[in-house]
C-alpha cells in the first residue's frame, strides 16, 4: 500500500493513502520533493541536490522534509550516506507511472499513461532556484515528448477501431498539446466530417491555417487543402440549420429551459433573458410535459437528469405524440452514452 500519492504532472499535489492532502511545507521542501519525486527510480545524491539547491544544507533539507511529512511513516523517506530518496515501495508517483505505461504497447497501456497525463510536468511551477528549474524544464520537455508520442499511437488506434467520438477528443487532445500538427489538424477535419459536422471541421481547417501562419509562416499543404474542399462541399450540400429559416418570427421565441439545478438554471436564464428570448423555466419533467401541452415552444433545454421524466424520457415521449419542437440536449455526465441515445432519437 502507497502511504502517499504525489502528484506532478499538471498541478502539484500530495496526499496520504487516505486521499487527504498534505501540506509539504516552505518553497525549499516543495523544491526538495519535486527532485526527489522525479528521481524516485535512480535516488538523489547528496551531490546533486546542493547543485541544484544551492545555499541550501542538505541536513537541514532532510530535517525540514522529516518535518513536514512527521504524520506519516519513517520508512517513507531512505537516508544513506551519500543519497536521500522516496521508498519507492510506498511512494507513488504520477509522473513514474506515466513513463512506464508509456513504454508499453498495449492498447489498455497507451489508455491509462493517457488518463493519467492531465497537464504539462509541475505546470507553471518556479521553485526560485535556477540551476533546478532548468533540469524540471528538460524533465518536463521528456515528459510533454512522451505524451504527444503517447497520444499519436492512442490516436491512430481509435482510426484503427472505428472509435470516432473518441478518437476526436484524443486528437483535440493532441493538438492541446502541440497545435503544430497540421496531419492531426487534418485527421481531426476528417473525423468530424465522418461525424456529420462540416462546420466544426471547417473552424478546425481556419485554427489550423491560422496556427501554420503564426508559427511557421505559411499556408496548409496540398493535402490539408484537399480537405478543405471536402468540406466546403459538404457545408454546400447541407446548409447549416441557421440557414433554413428565412423569415423572422412574428413573435418572440419562446423557449422552454427544463433544469433542476437552481444555479444553472438562473444561468442559461439569464443569458437567454439578455439575447432576447421568452423563457420558461421548469425543474421536473412532468411539469415540463404540462407546459408542452399548454403551449407552442419553439425549442426546449432539457436536462438529462431531472426528476420523475428525464430530458432523454421526456423528448421520447414528445416523439410518440408527434410534437416535433427541437431540443438542445444538456448533461454534466463524460462519456458519450448520453449523445448517442439522443442522436439516435432524433
Amino acid at each position: 500500500m502507497h502511504l502517499l500519492e504525489i502528484h506532478l504532472l499538471g498541478q502539484f499535489s500530495a496526499a496520504d493513502h487516505r486521499g487527504d492532502a498534505l501540506s509539504v511545507g516552505n518553497r525549499r521542501t516543495q523544491a526538495l520533493v519535486n527532485y526527489l519525486a522525479l528521481s524516485i527510480d535512480s535516488g538523489g545524491s547528496a551531490s546533486e541536490i546542493s547543485r541544484l539547491l544551492p545555499g541550501e544544507r542538505v541536513r537541514d533539507l532532510i530535517a525540514d522534509l522529516r518535518y513536514a511529512f512527521r504524520f506519516l511513516p519513517s520508512e517513507l523517506v531512505i537516508v544513506e550516506e551519500e543519497s536521500i530518496r522516496f521508498n519507492p515501495v510506498v511512494v507513488s508517483v504520477d509522473a513514474q507511472r506515466f513513463e512506464m505505461l508509456a513504454a508499453r504497447t498495449s492498447l489498455n497501456a497507451i489508455r491509462a499513461a493517457a488518463d493519467l497525463y492531465s497537464g504539462n510536468l509541475l505546470e507553471g511551477y518556479a521553485s526560485g532556484y535556477p540551476a533546478l528549474d532548468e533540469w524540471i524544464q528538460e524533465r518536463r520537455l521528456h515528459y510533454w515528448q512522451l505524451a504527444v508520442g503517447l497520444y499519436g499511437r492512442l490516436l491512430a488506434a481509435q482510426i484503427r477501431a472505428g472509435w470516432w467520438q473518441r478518437a476526436v477528443e484524443t486528437a483535440s487532445r493532441l493538438l492541446s498539446l502541440d497545435p503544430s500538427q497540421e496531419v492531426v489538424h487534418r485527421t481531426l477535419m476528417r473525423l468530424q466530417l465522418e461525424e456529420g459536422r462540416p462546420d466544426s471541421a471547417l473552424r478546425r481547417y481556419h485554427e489550423c491555417a491560422d496556427v501554420l501562419h503564426r508559427e511557421f509562416g505559411r499556408a496548409p499543404g496540398p493535402e490539408t487543402e484537399r480537405v478543405h474542399e471536402e468540406i466546403v462541399a459538404a457545408l454546400e450540400r447541407a446548409p447549416a440549420p441557421r440557414e433554413a429559416v428565412s423569415r423572422a418570427p412574428d413573435r418572440p421565441v419562446l423557449v422552454l429551459l427544463v433544469e433542476d439545478d437552481a444555479v444553472s438554471s438562473a444561468l442559461v436564464e439569464g443569458f437567454l433573458d439578455e439575447a432576447g428570448y421568452e423563457v420558461v423555466t421548469v425543474a421536473d419533467g412532468a411539469d415540463a410535459l404540462l407546459e408542452i401541452g399548454r403551449r407552442r415552444f419553439d425549442l426546449l433545454i432539457l436536462d438529462v437528469n431531472v426528476p420523475t421524466l428525464s430530458g432523454l424520457h421526456l423528448f421520447e415521449i414528445m416523439i410518440r405524440k408527434g410534437i416535433e419542437t427541437p431540443a438542445l440536449v444538456v448533461s454534466g455526465v463524460e462519456g458519450a452514452e448520453a449523445e448517442a441515445r439522443s442522436l439516435e432519437m432524433g
